[in-house]
């Protein structure tokens, strides 16, 4: 039994250690799946550390005895995460919008250079410098990605890969939205780096998109009539600061005669 006793866990999978380790707070884009996780876990005393897998020795050994074990009459569950069934959930609602389909998306994914080595990173390490640019955008979320069936995610939208981009682009365009509505509509459902750019690319090529436009009012410029006597009109502003002191000046529109204060 663990509950009500402090106990350490050991994992090798790096990314748990910034989602519930008790050092860090849970970075507020994190996915509402990891929110409920960590949520459950809350009423265990644990300290999560990280072990390379290389030197799970011990545990790695006796999940692989295979002397005989009396047999047990009873099965006693002590806790127990639907991880998977959540996971599976949240990728399903994720890409329920979407023009692409979770299998689609998977199989990109696999055959795209990028998030194939964000993919491996995640389940193993990350490295320690990185040069790529786009590659950086991704490091610098990595505590809110997951893989689920073969997709990534940032926290509850699903990362597209590069063959698939400019299908969603097509479907998030839908109607000709226009530059900060599409922005918003992406960031509710889609990332991957430099989504913003192609986003404003795209609507500066649209046509139907600049002939949308509304373009400025025209005025024309109409001068003040000129006043028929002294004083009838007369113009106020402030000047200042001169060494510390601001002053009220009154000009007559007829004369231009000023008076200072």
């Amino acid at each position: 039994m663990i509950h009500g006793r402090k106990v350490t866990l050991l994992t090798d999978h790096k990314p748990l250690l910034a989602v519930f380790g008790s050092k860090k707070r849970i970075p507020v884009y994190t996915a509402n799946r990891l929110q409920k996780w960590v949520t459950t876990l809350l009423g265990y005393d644990f300290e999560i550390k990280y072990r390379a897998t290389t030197n799970f020795g011990q545990a790695d050994a006796l999940s692989r005895l295979i002397a005989e074990q009396p047999s047990v009459d009873e099965d006693i569950v002590i806790a127990a995460i639907t991880i998977e069934d959540d996971a599976c959930r949240s990728l399903a609602d994720a890409v329920r919008p979407l023009p692409v389909t979770a299998s689609e998306v998977a199989n990109a994914t696999k055959r795209d250079a990028l998030l194939s080595a964000t993919t491996r990173f995640i389940k193993k390490q990350w490295p320690k410098q990185i040069n790529d640019a786009r590659l950086q955008q991704l490091f610098n979320r990595r505590d809110s990605i997951s893989v689920i069936n073969g997709c990534l995610l940032t926290a509850d939208r699903v990362i597209i890969p590069d063959a698939l981009q400019s299908k969603v682009l097509r479907q998030l365009h839908t109607g000709h939205p226009g530059i900060n509505r599409m922005k918003a509509l992406a960031r509710k459902y889609v990332y991957w780096p430099g989504i913003d750019k192609d986003i404003e690319a795209m609507v500066r090529h649209c046509q139907p998109c600049a002939l949308a436009l509304k373009d400025p009012i025209k005025t024309n410029l109409a001068p003040w009539p000129m006043p028929d006597k002294p004083w009838s009109r007369i113009h106020i502003d402030y000047a200042g600061p001169f060494e510390g002191h601001y002053f009220l000046v009154v000009v007559d529109a007829h004369s231009k005669w000023p008076e200072i204060f």
